[in-house]
């Protein structure tokens, strides 16, 4: 065969086992195949193949205690690199968490290659002895790929449109869980070295192709059913929580009831002495109570009535619900929270609500533990702007934070067993790019605030 069809078969195999990890493991996280992302992959693999070949050589080719092992480290060092560069281009181009998009590298690998390699075994072992060389490796090299490529690209439109990349990013929730979900998947991308280690005789037939296709579908069902599970897990855990958070809201109402009904005992009252007073013309009476009355109310209601009107004016309801049990909770602890909500806030920032929920309850429950025992006092400022939504959470204290030690993970006022809420802010901070966020120091309170920019229609 001539050089130039040598170099067409291998670039061809390149292109489809390339755009095949490529368009399953962006489907596994929900993203949607780009040219950009494409090119810059395609260039990183070429450059992990390159990289895995002399690595290789450099560790096993020159040793001989190794020389009957070299292919198995090849592909030790290989596919490694590969689900490392895939996954990091994944991570840079779509803002998907570096494991997220290492372990869908990884078990897209699995998929693909188990996939070709089964098919191409099959293909080499029973075609027919071709005289025309050409056909023959059109079927035993490029048909492979394209089965392999065929099967990624219906399995990644399958995942997109089923929503898996909602459960499977919930399989991340928690450290143990990432490492064994990432542990079982490098094993999975070397399943067949690892058989044919040890059964390098076995022959392609009708059973052996059913294993492997098998194998590959009790996988998938196995993540899916980890990830619903998983994600259902936490769906409970956030019913709960909003059962609680709207309970607190009820007992809201229901304080706010009893004392309108107070009121209107007192008002009562007072309009007795009012019109005894209008009786004998005493306007500068009547003014004075008027005054009274006015300072009464607001002292009794006003503010309960003003905390009611700005928790109507945010429109995400878990917000709302976070912000009414944190100002229920603040009445508890006899802190004075007061809440600012002018505009109404909508739905619209690029922060998901998951995320906007967790990082707000880590801002208020610093400040309820910052401030001093008596007198403690908490200012909640939401202001929705057309391109940001600015959120501020102040608090006044009894000792001066430092500002430079806030950076330090675990630094806290409090003693020990706080203080590990603002690395987790940061955290979460850290994969909205865009977002700015701010500490300082004003008037005897310690301020933080957070713009949050909009999505654009």
């Amino acid at each position: 065969m001539s050089l130039g069809f040598r170099l067409s078969v291998v670039i061809i195999v390149f292109i489809l086992i390339g755009l095949a990890m490529f368009w399953l493991s962006v489907g596994i996280v929900g993203k949607k195949a780009r040219i950009r992302p494409i090119v810059i992959y395609a260039v990183c693999s070429g450059v992990s193949y390159l990289l895995s070949m002399f690595l290789s050589m450099w560790l096993f080719g020159e040793n001989t205690v190794f020389a009957d092992y070299f292919n198995v480290l090849y592909s030790l060092v290989c596919y490694t690199i590969e689900a490392l560069a895939l996954g990091m281009v994944i991570w840079k181009c779509y803002d998907t968490p570096l494991v997220q998009g290492v372990t869908a590298s990884m078990l897209s690998h699995f998929i693909i290659y188990t996939a070709d390699n089964v098919v191409e075994q099959a293909a080499a072992t029973y075609s027919p002895l071709f005289d025309r060389k050409y056909f023959y490796t059109f079927i035993t090299i490029v048909i492979p790929k394209l089965w392999a490529f065929f099967i990624a690209f219906a399995a990644a439109y399958v995942l997109r449109k089923s929503g898996f990349y909602r459960y499977f990013a919930s399989l991340f929730s928690s450290r143990l869980r990432t490492v064994l979900l990432m542990a079982v998947s490098f094993l999975l991308m070397f399943v067949w070295e690892i058989i044919d280690y040890f059964y390098p005789n076995a022959e392609p037939n009708a059973l052996y192709a059913v294993f492997f296709f098998s194998l590959i579908a009790v996988v998938l069902l196995w993540v899916q059913f980890m990830a619903m599970y998983t994600a259902g897990q936490e769906k409970i855990h956030i019913q709960e929580e909003t059962i609680s958070q709207q309970r607190a809201h009820m007992e809201l109402l229901e304080e706010l009831q009893q004392e309108i009904r107070a009121f209107r005992h007192d008002v009562t009252n007072l309009f007795s002495g009012l019109t005894l007073q209008a009786q004998e013309g005493d306007l500068d009476g009547i003014q004075e109570f008027m005054r009274k009355t006015s300072s009464y109310f607001d002292e009794k209601l006003g503010n309960e009535i003003k905390q009611m009107d700005c928790l109507n004016n945010i429109r995400i309801y878990p917000i709302r619900s976070l912000l009414t049990t944190k100002l229920a909770a603040m009445r508890q602890k006899h802190m004075q929270g007061v809440l600012e909500v002018l505009y109404p806030v909508r739905e619209s920032q690029m922060m998901e609500t998951a995320d906007m929920l967790r990082g707000l309850g880590i801002l208020i429950d610093n400040a309820m533990e910052a401030v001093p025992e008596k007198d403690g006092q908490i200012r909640l400022v939401m202001l929705q702007e057309e391109r940001e939504l600015y959120i501020a959470v102040a608090n006044n204290y009894e000792a001066e934070p430092d500002l430079n030690a806030l950076s330090e993970k675990g630094y806290t006022t409090k003693g020990s067993g706080h203080g590990t809420g603002l690395s987790s802010y940061r955290k979460i901070l850290s994969r909205y790019p865009g977002f700015v966020a701010r500490t300082y120091l004003k008037d005897g309170f310690f301020v933080q605030e957070l713009r949050m920019p909009m999505r654009t229609a």
